[in-house]
């Protein structure tokens, strides 16, 4: 199923309704969607290990040092002290280490992070989190000030997409964004060993088959109408800017919009802000150096058309210009 997100990303409303059913235990822990392999790790550094999730899940025997870390009252001495903790890459298989190059396999689960939490809304979060039909497990972060937990999805190949739709997902139950960890998508993520006597189990939770895909806008012609006798001017001044990124690859990102600002992601970037076009001034301002333009520089249509359309060549770009109507005939 694929999940657009256009309607939310504007403003629109929710484009998918979930429904909440209650929490699922199944009876034959054999067949428990968590009795899989993962790769675990004695520390952050460590070689890779294969183990069965579902019993790392069940294992308590970091519990004191986890309860030790939550005692501490900074942050520094939280982290110091996690860092001897073992853990688990959740979404991947890793041989020897753990890194993108090593990914042997992709486990089928997507995780997800809900951080810094008020203390109010613990209670609140959890029961949200754990009457979801997808959620396979919950338990408490290391720190204790969060939740952490296990979702199983349809295409291994997509996880970036899950992992955007199920953020939506999260939102359109009713928990905020701000709390919900965007860089726990990274496949090989580590997950520090964490302890909670009142984990949430659903071995027969259901699988996650929405994806996200990034909304693009319609091809479109560059021309609209003309008022002037060079085609230079006339496409600067008339010319669809826009249609020319879509046409070449680029990806329009409207959740990301300001006011008269309009955000692109060049070709072949994974969601994230590659140049900013500003309507009112009609400029691009290209923020990377991966793509046709030089870098923190800003660009009015005719240039972004010469480089894309022509291949920065100025008397093939007049020539395509006129082809296409643009600057009014001398005669």
């Amino acid at each position: 199923m694929s999940l657009t997100g256009l309607e939310y990303a504007t403003g629109m409303g929710i484009p998918v309704q979930f429904e909440k059913v209650s929490k699922l235990k199944g009876n034959n822990i054999m067949q428990s969607i968590l009795n899989r392999i993962v790769s675990s790790y004695n520390n952050y550094a460590a070689q890779a290990m294969d183990i069965n999730l579902l019993m790392y899940l069940n294992d308590t025997s970091y519990k004191e040092q986890v309860l030790n870390i939550r005692s501490k009252a900074t942050k520094a001495e939280r982290d110091l002290l996690k860092g001897y903790l073992p853990g688990i890459t959740p979404s991947a298989i890793c041989r020897p280490t753990r890194s993108a190059n090593n990914i042997v396999a992709h486990t089928g689960l997507v995780c997800f992070d809900l951080d810094k939490l008020p203390s109010e809304k613990m209670n609140d979060i959890f029961n949200i989190v754990t009457n979801m039909p997808y959620v396979a497990y919950c338990g408490l972060s290391v720190s204790g000030t969060g939740y952490w937990g296990i979702i199983p999805i349809s295409n291994k190949g997509k996880h970036t997409q899950h992992f955007e739709a199920i953020r939506l997902y999260f939102q359109s139950c009713g928990i905020d964004s701000i709390y919900f960890d965007s860089a726990v998508k990274d496949i090989c993520r580590y997950r520090y060993k964490s302890f909670d006597e009142v984990a949430y189990f659903n071995h027969n939770a259901q699988i996650f088959d929405f994806l996200f895909e990034t909304p693009v806008r319609a091809k479109r012609a560059y021309k609209t109408n003309s008022t002037e006798n060079n085609p230079f001017d006339d496409f600067n001044i008339n010319g669809d800017i826009e249609a020319v990124l879509l046409n070449h690859g680029w990806t329009y990102l409207p959740a990301h919009d300001k006011v008269t600002r309009k955000r692109y992601s060049r070709p072949g970037k994974e969601g994230g802000i590659s140049a900013d076009y500003c309507t009112e001034k009609r400029i691009l301002y290209v923020f990377t150096n991966s793509t046709n333009f030089e870098a923190s520089r800003g660009f009015n249509p005719v240039n972004v058309f010469c480089s894309l359309e022509a291949g920065g060549e100025w008397k093939l770009c007049a020539e395509k210009l006129k082809k296409m109507g643009f600057g009014k005939s001398s005669k």
